[in-house]
């Protein structure tokens, strides 16, 4: 017999599959799988925890959030009050203020607890008068606060009691000035030193027009701060017209008295400024003073 026919094919050699060696596959295959399944649950646990502990506890993201809260609350709040700080922001008293004119001397004086117009004459005749031919300022000045501010103009007429109108109240500025100045004459005449008043408007034909409103209750309003000695409230002055005059070249307006002698003048010496007083050379000298101010380089 031939020995090459009685070799095996290994070719053709099948394996024999058994049920116990099937199972053995299935079960290896099985663990295997298990095993995966495992690690990937382990690795998504893991990166849970690290995603819990980067958003934190409960307990933290209330106070997170309270937190956010108070910010925001409190920025709303700091806002607010810049806000009402910008709204009006008054002038620090300085030493040295720069006004409408020269002046030769000053007093500040606190209103803060001043009522009405008597109070503030009382604090008014408390202070020494100025020197014959100079000027002195009076700043009127209140707390706010911890520092001593300007009174503006708007509640400075409404400290004396004013009944102008209110569209000239509307175009002043906060700017305004109150004075007094001594001439030869009128200590000639045996009589105080006379007041002045500067305004200053941003509104020269509503102003002016109010002015001429105003004439109907003016000498009512200042003849006591102005020291007019009208002690009869129906006096036949306060019904009187007032008149035009000029005065170093400047339309002026006055309100004579039954003797034919100046008791009140107000002159709009430019579009911006404007000057009430109870004296003709006490409004000459506001006037020239005025002028050069206002001629000098700012």
């Amino acid at each position: 017999m031939d020995e090459n026919n009685t070799k095996p094919n290994d070719k053709n050699i099948k394996v024999l599959r058994t049920y116990t060696s099937d199972m053995a596959d299935v079960i290896r295959d099985n663990e295997m799988s298990v095993i995966k399944i495992a690690m990937a649950e382990k690795e998504k646990r893991n990166q849970e925890d690290v995603y819990e502990k980067a958003e934190g506890t409960p307990l933290s993201k209330i106070f997170f959030v309270i937190g956010g809260i108070i910010l925001i609350v409190g920025a709303i709040v700091g806002s607010y009050f810049l806000f009402l700080n910008k709204k009006e922001v008054p002038q620090t008293v300085a030493t040295n203020i720069d006004t409408f004119i020269s002046y030769d001397s000053k007093s500040n004086i606190d209103v803060t607890n001043t009522i009405g117009l008597s109070d503030l004459l009382g604090l008014i005749q408390k202070e020494e008068n100025p020197t014959i031919g100079l000027i002195k300022v009076l700043f009127l000045t209140k707390i706010t606060n911890t520092s001593s501010v300007l009174l503006t103009s708007k509640n400075f007429l409404s400290l004396i009691g004013t009944t102008a109108p209110d569209a000239l109240i509307r175009s002043l500025s906060d700017k305004y000035l109150l004075g007094k100045y001594k001439d030869q004459n009128i200590i000639n005449e045996g009589g105080k030193p006379a007041t002045f008043l500067i305004f200053e408007t941003s509104n020269y034909p509503q102003a002016y027009a109010s002015m001429l409103d105003w004439e109907k209750t003016m000498l009512k309003d200042l003849s006591v701060l102005f020291n007019l000695n009208i002690s009869n409230s129906n006096d036949p002055l306060f019904e009187k017209a007032w008149k035009d005059i000029i005065i170093n070249n400047k339309d002026a307006r006055v309100l004579y008295g039954d003797n034919g002698q100046g008791l009140l003048y107000y002159v709009f010496v430019n579009k911006n400024d404007f000057i009430i007083t109870n004296n003709i050379d006490t409004l000459k000298e506001v006037m020239a003073r005025l002028i050069t101010k206002n001629a000098q380089p700012q």
